[in-house]
């Protein structure tokens, strides 16, 4: 029997913890990983150093073998309640009983957020030895009375796959753990104020992977320091947990970090309502970058499945283009612009050499081979198999890529993004916009797997056709403007063409809407994008009949919308998914009706996990996240549906007549 534990509830399985809901996890990064941390001080997932390395802890995935860094009081009844150090991404987990009271501070310590090319630093995150750092520090602080602590560091290397060997070093206040070629090193930083902090290893016998444990009492105003970190050797990885940094040196880092974080979220140009949430989706999407790159994952995590106990379990730790630039989209209108910048970078260093060559999908160093497998050692998120690493969608043909490719480019532009850099949109960048919008001549009638990824064969789905018409049209504009060498006769037919095809072949007028694909009866919330594209008008009685059936057919008794209602060749089902809530949020309010679309922004945000994070989808009928966390596109989508519900009350309040555009549509 599966154990998932709510968000009321308080004791832990003293054998093996329930599972955790999804959304209670606080998360923290460093732009180069992420890890989720429970609200009982447990480290539950952590890839380290980076996005796509190898799980050292994946508890997530199962509850019994997964390995996990929890740092909590010795009674595990006592509740932690977390918070975010404002405006940034440092978080505390408050423990508060009859005793006393200790506060824990997490961070992934970072000397600089800026988006440009990445520059090695020399901080208290790096020895200097063969790339090895600390990734991430915890604090652990009375601040009333006294209570005793104790730290469980389970390491299990390579998704708990291999064995692994730990010792400890520099008189038991450091510990190496080594094993499926990945190194751990664990300082302690403050253990000579304590006569009574002892650290041992425990094992069982048929276990693979030892237990480090420490205890001491803590009294008010005492602390430890705990300074976590990956190395490519085990000596390495004995340098780090030998480290001779004294406390100060991280108090620094902490510092260093929360001033980074605190920059960062004071640049956006965000006044309005909902503020302290759309800052806390723009944090997140800001973790989501790979600072070395450029690159932009669609999630942290793999295979938190879409549906309890089924097989839909995917890897997210990816960039896909799609995500990608829906994220610079939402953070471009805060007045975030490097992060285009860094991708732009990333984006003309992938290779490919036509648009047949150019993947949905790619690693976040540009790789090309995503190759999806299944660790039936682990049992699942609540015994939801297969865990999956990897991603077979990467060789899907999803024609709309090309669409938000170009109008990711064209916002940028829009936004002076070249000037600002010194750069111009010619040259090999041009080269590489027309030799996109060529590929799109000559592809745009093929079928294709669609923004939802089927798995049941190409289609000629509807949005997949709509974004080939963007394609063409920011390609036009760009050429137009800026007087650029282009195929422009062409060009303007082909985009006709399509146009003209769409509203035939996409539209049924006995349903009184647009479906999924061509000469369909299915309906498809992706649609809900046609006017935030741009290619149509959201007052359009067409679209105002498809927004109505969307309604009526695709949403749940809260209002909040599933992806659409036919087979996509997979078993099983799924839960409401966020962005195409929000995307409805968004028709509504473009079409006036504003209310509606705050009553429904407001009951979706009613259920984000207490530190305001979403998930990929919900399941409103259990009250349960769904899907890979925190999720790219759920944040994007509150972020644009804020933006778009302030333009709608402003337009209502001031009686201005000109149709309102959604946040994701460019200014023309």
């Amino acid at each position: 029997m599966i154990d998932l534990k709510t968000d009321l509830d308080t004791e832990i399985d003293t054998d093996t913890r329930m599972y955790q809901p999804i959304n209670s996890y606080g998360v923290i990064g460093d732009c180069r990983s992420v890890v989720l941390v429970a609200p009982d001080g447990s480290v539950d997932w952590a890839c380290l150093p980076d996005f796509d390395s190898p799980a050292i802890f994946c508890r997530l995935l199962d509850a019994q073998h997964g390995g996990y860094f929890q740092i909590a009081p010795t009674d595990t009844t006592i509740p932690g309640l977390q918070r975010y150090l404002p405006e940034s991404n440092v978080l505390q987990t408050r423990f508060t009983s009859i005793a006393g009271e200790v506060v824990l501070t997490d961070f992934m310590p970072v000397e600089t957020l800026s988006a440009l090319p990445f520059q090695e630093k020399n901080d208290i995150s790096r020895t200097g030895e063969e790339e090895a750092r600390y990734c991430l520090v915890r604090i652990v602080e009375c601040t009333r009375g006294e209570l005793p602590i104790t730290m469980v560091l389970k390491a299990t290397p390579h998704y708990a796959s291999a064995s692994s060997r730990a010792y400890l070093v520099s008189e038991n206040t450091g510990v190496v753990i080594s094993g499926g070629e990945q190194h751990l090193g664990l300082a302690i930083v403050g253990t000579h104020r304590f006569p009574s902090f002892s650290m041992t290893v425990e094992q069982d016998a048929q276990a693979i992977n030892p237990a480090v444990i420490a205890q001491v009492t803590l009294h008010q105003g005492e602390r430890l320091l705990f300074a976590l970190g990956m190395a490519p050797t085990a000596q390495v990885a004995r340098a780090l947990a030998q480290n001779l940094s004294c406390e100060c040196d991280f108090e620094e880092a902490l510092t260093q970090t929360l001033r980074c974080w605190q920059t960062w979220a004071a640049r956006s140009t965000y006044r309005g309502p909902y503020a302290e949430l759309v800052q806390r989706s723009t944090l997140v999407l800001k973790m989501m970058t790979y600072a070395p790159t450029g690159a932009i994952v669609a999630a942290p995590t793999t295979s938190l499945p879409e549906e309890l106990g089924m097989v839909r379990n995917w890897d997210y730790r990816y960039t896909w283009l799609r995500d990608a630039t829906f994220t610079l989209y939402a953070l471009g209108s805060l007045g975030y612009t490097e992060e285009a910048q860094a991708f732009t970078h990333w984006l003309r260093r992938l290779s490919y050499s036509s648009g047949d060559d150019l993947q949905i999908m790619y690693g976040i160093r540009g790789e090309r081979d995503l190759f999806e497998r299944e660790l039936p050692h682990l049992s699942g998120y609540c015994g939801s198999r297969p865990v999956r690493i990897g991603n077979g969608a990467a060789r899907q043909k999803q024609l709309d890529i090309f669409g938000e490719v170009l109008d990711c480019i064209h916002f940028y532009r829009r936004q002076g993004g070249f000037e600002r850099c010194g750069e111009e949109l010619d040259g090999s960048m041009w080269e590489m916009m027309r030799m996109l919008v060529e590929h799109v001549c000559d592809h745009w009638q093929e079928p294709d797997s669609g923004i939802w990824e089927m798995r049941g064969g190409p289609r000629h789905f509807l949005y997949s056709k709509v974004m080939c018409w963007v394609a063409l049209d920011r390609g036009i504009r760009a050429a137009q403007q800026l007087h650029l060498e282009a195929d422009l006769s062409r060009w303007c037919f082909v985009r006709e063409q399509i146009r003209t095809e769409i509203l035939a072949r996409g539209y049924n007028t006995s349903l009184g809407a647009f479906t999924q694909s061509y000469d369909d009866t299915a309906l498809d919330a992706a649609n809900l994008l046609l006017p935030l594209v741009g290619f149509i008008s959201p007052d359009d009685p067409r679209m105002r009949s498809t927004v109505q059936r969307i309604i009526e057919q695709l949403t749940d008794e809260q209002g909040f919308v599933y992806r659409y209602n036919s087979r996509d060749g997979l078993a099983g089902s799924e839960g409401t998914f966020t962005i195409c809530t929000f995307w409805l949020v968004d028709n509504l309010a473009m079409q006036g009706r504003v209310t509606e679309a705050r009553a429904l922004f407001e009951r979706l945000l009613s259920y984000a996990g207490r530190l305001g994070l979403f998930s990929e989808e919900i399941d409103t009928q259990d009250n349960m996240a769904l899907g890979n966390y925190p999720q790219a596109f759920s944040h994007i989508a509150l972020i644009n549906s804020a933006l778009n519900l302030q333009k709608a009350e402003q337009r209502f309040t001031e009686h201005h007549t000109e149709p309102i555009m959604a946040a994701i549509t460019i200014k023309l």
